[in-house]
């Protein structure tokens, strides 16, 4: 996988897809292997938005029942499956419980009743894949399983504690880079820190992107005969460049707070706080706690002290306190229009029919879980624009080989992601390649070991390699100075 900004411009591509995030890296790869020839170019690098804002859990749909929203839970009980079977090695069952308090429709009758109509509706939930990545069944354990638990949490009234499995990804970044690799390893040409500056134009059709190499500062062309868009929150800033409706929802900011200690083991848990539930998960001996979501506007300090008031109404036997917070993840997500809360559906938007530009699709994704699912529909419709044959999609049941922790020590993690991941800056290999900085400040050796070794890879001189070893702190909260990693600044598409 490399960084080769003459393939983007050499030809004319089928399909150009904007944006390096889960999603639209998923789109890239699924484009690449029914056949087509795919370029895909990121403004930043690949990962560093939305995507790495992230609970690291693969949900089942539970939540979409709650709604009465059959399709959508079928479709994220597929998708979790599907990921279960692809990435084995970071992605794994993973047990919830939520305490239980009373009975009837909101107590232990009611939850007991939501379980098995989710196992009943998920009842091929493990179909194809290997005994140790089945998701067991529900069930509600006793008063005191709750407390064995979960030790601590308030008994007055509890009645039981509600159980099921989702999985979680112990490695979201190699997961994200995985489907870069499959994308690459099947013919997609990618560039990271390359921004799309506006579309090229025949008329009323869309034919391949402008564009400017954000490292090296040159302008270039990509020609292609279809485009999809998949910035984020990024979305409606490059569509007005093509002169089409806007498709974007209003913006939240998500965020959740990796602690630095292990509030729960064995378990994710659910508390209430309000009308909503957040969640305790635990990671890598860690935890992570999420999610909450703010006005775009929010202050990132009173953001952070807010949700940690929420988590404390929710778990108060946590004792969360803010020194526990070692990394904050945030992004912007879709909100609901007219209303509170996230976005719940994904949209793609065939411009041709919308808005008569031709040779242009948008997609707004919201979930992670969803992204493979989102980007087989809209690589269908690209076939269909394109007249070609709707060749089948594998994507859902090819093993992503890079979907792994990579071996070896800080040196040579290092060296494999300048050589074989396009990693430009120190921030990518700590923060979006290895796992050295994704629970928190990583060791100031290990930062030092990866800073030498980068500089003699690349060729930084000992200006620019102390300007990089300099810049990794800013994407952690400091005590007197927060700093925030995500979205502080308007996504760049």
């Amino acid at each position: 996988m490399k960084r080769d900004l003459g393939a983007l411009t050499a030809r004319e591509h089928d399909l150009v897809v904007i944006g390096g995030g889960i999603q639209g890296l998923a789109t890239a790869y699924d484009a690449a292997q029914r056949g087509l020839s795919v370029a895909l170019v990121e403004a930043a690098d690949f990962g560093s938005g939305v995507s790495w804002n992230s609970l690291k859990t693969i949900h089942g749909g539970l939540r979409h029942l709650q709604r009465a929203g059959l399709a959508q839970a079928r479709e994220s009980m597929r998708e979790r499956r599907a990921l279960l079977r692809i990435a084995p090695q970071i992605v794994r069952p993973l047990p919830f419980l939520i305490p239980v308090y009373g009975h009837g429709f909101h107590g232990r009758e009611g939850f007991a009743a939501a379980l098995r109509l989710h196992d009943f509706v998920g009842r091929d939930r493990n179909e194809g894949l290997p005994p140790e990545q089945h998701i067991p069944g529900s069930y509600v354990v006793s008063a005191g399983g709750a407390v064995r638990i979960v030790p601590g949490i308030n008994v007055e009234g509890l009645t039981g504690g509600a159980v099921w499995h989702d999985a979680q990804i112990t490695h979201s970044e190699r997961l994200l880079l995985a489907f870069a690799h499959a994308a690459a390893d099947a013919g997609a040409v990618l560039a990271n820190y390359v921004a799309a500056t506006g579309f090229l134009r025949s008329g009323r059709r869309v034919t391949g992107i402008r564009a400017r190499d954000a490292e090296g500062g040159g302008e270039l062309e990509v020609p292609s005969r279809m485009a999809v868009v998949a910035t984020g929150p990024g979305v409606d800033r490059l569509l007005a460049r093509a002169e089409v409706k806007p498709i974007g929802s209003p913006m939240l900011l998500g965020m959740n707070l990796v602690l630095r200690r292990p509030v729960v083991t064995t378990h994710a848990v659910g508390g209430r706080s309000g009308d909503r539930y957040l969640f305790l998960v635990p990671w890598r001996g860690r935890a992570i706690l999420g999610t909450a979501y703010d006005p775009p506007s929010a202050a990132p300090d009173v953001a952070v002290s807010r949700f940690l008031d929420q988590a404390r109404r929710a778990f108060p036997w946590a004792k969360l306190e803010p020194d526990d917070v070692s990394l904050v993840h945030r992004g912007l997500v879709p909100g609901r229009r007219g209303g509170n809360g996230l976005e719940s559906r994904s949209l793609i938007v065939d411009h041709e029919s919308a808005d008569a530009v031709a040779g242009l699709v948008s997609l707004r994704s919201v979930k992670l879980t969803a992204a493979r699912a989102e980007a087989e529909k809209a690589v269908d419709l690209v076939l269909r624009r394109l007249g070609r044959s709707a060749s089948p999609c594998r994507t859902a049941t090819t093993p992503l080989p890079e979907a792994r922790i990579l071996d070896g020590g800080v040196a040579d993690q290092t060296r494999h992601a300048v050589r074989e991941e396009m990693a430009v800056h120190l921030s990518d290999v700590v923060l979006r390649r290895t796992d050295l900085g994704t629970a928190g400040p990583a060791p100031e050796a290990d930062l030092d070991a990866a800073a030498r070794v980068m500089a003699s890879e690349v060729g930084w001189d000992e200006s620019k390699a102390r300007a990089e070893r300099e810049s990794v702190p800013g994407a952690y909260p400091l005590p007197s100075a927060p700093s925030w990693s995500g979205m502080d600044e308007p996504p760049r598409v």
